[in-house]
């Protein structure tokens, strides 16, 4: 235990918590005088005495003033003595300023009060452990932080002295030099808050404000920005000033006033940031402290009048000056950080941030139902006029070739290229480019599911007052200006098509079921998301809990169902009915002098140019995700809501198209049937007996039933993918072949009507050709050699072709092939001997009758 008492380490750790400050007025020596290393200290070594000789001078200390053996353990009880009657005085004394502290004659001033209080906490605390049971009372505690708050306030009286003769200019500089003396010995104070502890009872603080207040000596910060003028005087800044009317009385957010308000906020920061800089120590903190400050009385009042002024007007207009006055607002932060360096711009912003956060889940509220609501409203209006544009142009309704893949190409180039701006700015002509060539601007409007007046200054969204003719977020020197048709941007117009389409007859009408689906609707829709997004954009960085890429992804969510079920399926859904209730017979009746055979294809050919648009509109709306949704969706995979849509609505449309175009085949094979049945004459495979034959040229029912088909497929492959052409030419072809197959079973074929019936089945087979399907091929190669079962009057050979597999090319049985024997003219004649040929009935040999 000795050895421990002696132990000049430990003494040494005890010396260097308590980290003695010099007390002016209270000089002492040996505390004020620093010890040496203990390395430097050197035991004395006792003197060598010759043995057997008395050393009579072994008492006396010959070598002077000799450094102390023990230099710390020396100081702390001696840092004790000095400092236990003023703790003993504060403790017993009946009031805080009848203390040994502030009565003693050698400690006068704060700055030897202060510096006399610091040592004395730091003996008491467990640190140093230099006074009996100093801290462990409860009473001991509250009496030492009465002391503290008595000192803290006479500091702040003091500084706030000086602060005011700052003010009025006098004596400027020794002013200042006073006040930072002032603040240095506050913070020198924080201490004792580390060993007192923080008041049982501390008001309410915003962050930055708290986590200085946790430091301890932040009275005379506090003060000094509270009692900074700026707070105490009416801003010149009415955010009732932001909401503009124009001619027509719409209101309109403008971003002027806003922007004046941060000139002035930017300029008040300049002056007190950098006031604070020449007073506070920078560790401390102040700058953000007043930042905060100026955000949580200044930014938060100004933006409670201005959403709630802004709310009183439209929904548009309070979600523009919610998001648009964040953007406008958030440089403050930058010209902090500019001031001081030392700032992290982080959190700088996050102080902005701060107050719009507190706003942010009724925003996202509106912002969704806004959202939903234009969407919503859009889709319907599309619905309500989807049948009267239907019934306005069914009878001037005429075939158009859909448009090329490189038209689709160049459409959506240029909406990549539209996507970069703002998306207000996107012109309602955008889907120009994509409209039926040759169709008018009467059906356009017809077509929209907006009148004009509603929509003028806005793409499609009725809410958003056409007095604002400025960017979204661009710069708004110049105030608003009244409703005028905005300066157009340049439209999206597609170069004049120069493929085989363009050389046919096409009808400059308008198409029916072209305008069950509308390009224009897609954009207007899109571009209602992206104003929700864009705004998003800028908030996304407000709060780290989520909250905004929730409401990105469900805004996302919204517009893919909504473009699903409230567009693109009714649209589909009504192209159907249109096939399914499309009379071609009562068609054909009413066009018998029209040879063109597109004019007889009916909706088959209408549809094909709604696929088109359908798949410009997925491909739209990829791009759409790319580029503007999926920055702002997080992880994108299949725990997405928003990709589970996207899916969803490219399933459903595959489906639309897939049901149209099977609806469409279908109707298609009908109406070839029903060609071959009318324009089929009695006579062109059963010839009179003197009939001049011209067997080079196939009958008007080949020609035109080849023309139908030829037309249907040319639309077919100009707006289809290669994979979905082989699948519907197959299907086309396949079904073309059993409806040839049954009308040759039902035909009366004479001898010289079998070469007609092989020069109809020559152009059949030529026809197939072009369709590129080898599967095809070998299956009407195979019909037309079909044919010569017509040609041949010897029955032993028609046995023989009968059961030659290879006539058929394996494609048909005995049986089938005997099958069309059948339409023979003369089969009753020569079917016994054919049959006994076939099956060795002779009917003269094997039977007679009893």
């Amino acid at each position: 235990m000795q050895e421990l008492v002696r132990d000049e380490s430990l003494w040494k750790a005890r010396w260097d918590r308590m980290a003695w400050e010099r007390v002016e007025g209270l000089p002492d020596a040996l505390l004020d005088t620093p010890p040496p290393p203990i390395t430097d200290i050197q035991p004395k070594k006792p003197k060598e005495v010759p043995r057997g000789a008395i050393d009579l001078l072994a008492d006396l200390d010959l070598d002077g003033e000799a450094a102390s053996e023990h230099p710390y353990s020396d100081r702390v009880k001696r840092a004790y003595t000095v400092l236990r009657p003023f703790y003993t005085s504060i403790l017993d004394a009946s009031s805080t300023t009848s203390s040994l502290l502030f009565t003693h004659p050698s400690v006068n001033g704060l700055e030897a009060q202060c510096a006399l209080m610091g040592n004395l906490g730091r003996m008491a605390s467990s640190l140093v452990q230099g006074l009996p049971a100093a801290l462990e009372s409860l009473a001991a505690k509250n009496k030492l932080r009465q002391v503290v708050g008595y000192l803290d306030m006479e500091l702040r009286s003091a500084y706030m002295a000086k602060e005011a003769e700052r003010a009025k200019g006098l004596e400027t500089v020794k002013a200042e030099t006073a006040m930072k003396e002032y603040a240095a010995l506050a913070w020198k104070m924080r201490h004792m808050v580390w060993l007192l502890g923080p008041d049982e009872a501390v008001a309410k603080r915003p962050p930055r404000a708290a986590a200085m207040h946790a430091l301890g000596g932040s009275g005379i910060a506090f003060a000094h920005v509270n009692e900074r003028p700026v707070f105490h005087q009416e801003i010149p800044h009415n955010p009732k000033e932001c909401i503009k009317f124009s001619e027509r009385s719409e209101s309109a957010f403008t971003l002027a006033p806003v922007k004046a308000f941060e000139a002035h906020l930017e300029q008040i920061l300049i002056e007190e940031i950098t006031l604070l800089q020449r007073i506070f120590p920078q560790e401390q903190g102040v700058e953000l402290v007043f930042f905060e400050k100026i955000a949580t009385d200044l930014l938060a009042d100004y933006l409670a009048g201005l959403v709630q002024d802004a709310e009183a007007h439209s929904a548009y207009v309070y979600l523009e000056a919610y998001a648009r006055s964040y953007e406008a607002l958030l440089p403050l932060a930058d010209a902090v950080v500019s001031i001081a360096p030392h700032v992290p711009l982080s959190d700088a912003k996050s102080v902005v941030g701060g107050v719009w956060a507190a706003h942010l889940g009724e925003y996202l509220a509106a912002e969704e139902l806004w959202a939903k609501g234009l969407l919503e409203t859009q889709c319907e209006k599309w619905q309500r006029n989807l049948d009267n544009v239907v019934r306005e142009h069914r009878e001037s309704m005429a075939p158009i070739a859909p448009q090329s893949a490189a038209e689709k190409r160049s459409f959506l180039s240029k909406f990549k290229g539209a996507l970069l701006t703002p998306a207000v700015s996107i012109p309602r002509s955008v889907s120009s480019g994509t409209l039926p060539r040759g169709s008018s601007a009467e059906h356009s409007r017809r077509a929209s599911p907006a009148p004009d007046h509603e929509n003028e200054g806005y793409v499609g969204v009725g809410e958003v007052p056409s007095a604002l003719d400025d960017d979204a977020w661009d710069d708004e020197d110049s105030p608003v200006k009244p409703a005028a048709t905005p300066a157009p941007p340049p439209t999206l117009s597609l170069p004049p098509s120069e493929n085989v389409a363009r050389s046919r007859s096409v009808s400059p009408q308008p198409l029916a079921m072209s305008s069950m689906l509308s390009l224009e609707t897609a954009i207007e829709l899109v571009n209602v998301v992206r104003l929700s997004l864009q705004r998003f954009q800028t908030l996304g960085k407000l709060e780290d809990d989520g909250r905004v890429r929730a409401a990105s992804i469900r805004v996302v969510v919204q517009l893919f169902a909504m473009l699903n079920d409230g567009h693109l399926r009714p649209g589909f859904s009504k192209a159907r009915e249109e096939i399914g209730t499309y009379d071609f017979v009562q068609h054909d009746k009413d066009r018998a002098g029209v040879t063109d055979a597109s004019e007889h294809v009916g909706p088959l050919i209408l549809f094909f140019e709604l696929v088109h648009i359908g798949d410009t509109i997925q491909q739209m709306m990829q791009v759409f995700f790319d580029r503007v949704a999926s920055p702002l969706l997080g992880k994108i995979d299949f725990t997405n809501a928003a990709v589970r849509e996207k899916k969803r609505m490219e399933n459903d449309l595959d489906e639309n198209v897939a049901q149209g175009m099977s609806a469409g085949v279908e109707l298609l094979v009908h109406h070839v049937e029903h060609i071959v049945l009318t324009h089929q004459g009695p006579r062109d495979f059963y010839p009179e007996a003197n009939a001049a034959l011209d067997v080079a040229e196939p009958t008007r029912a080949c020609v035109h039933c080849c023309a139908t088909l030829k037309t249907y497929c040319d639309m077919l492959a100009s707006c289809t993918d290669k994979a979905l052409l082989d699948v519907f030419y197959q299907e086309i072809g396949f079904r073309l072949y059993a409806v040839l197959c049954k009308h040759l079973k039902r035909q009366i074929v004479s001898l010289n009507g079998g070469f007609q019936v092989i020069s109809d089945l020559n152009a059949y087979y030529t026809f197939i050709t072009t369709l590129r399907q080898p599967a095809l091929t070998s299956v009407f190669g195979a019909l037309k050699r079909v044919g010569s079962l017509y040609i041949v009057d010897e029955p032993k050979e028609l046995a023989k072709m009968v059961r030659d597999a290879t006539l058929s090319g394996g494609t048909m049985r005995s049986e089938e092939m005997y099958e069309f024997l059948r339409s023979r003219s003369d089969f009753k004649s020569i079917e016994s001997n054919i049959d006994g040929e076939l099956y060795g009935i002779k009917i003269m040999e094997d039977c007679s009758v009893m």
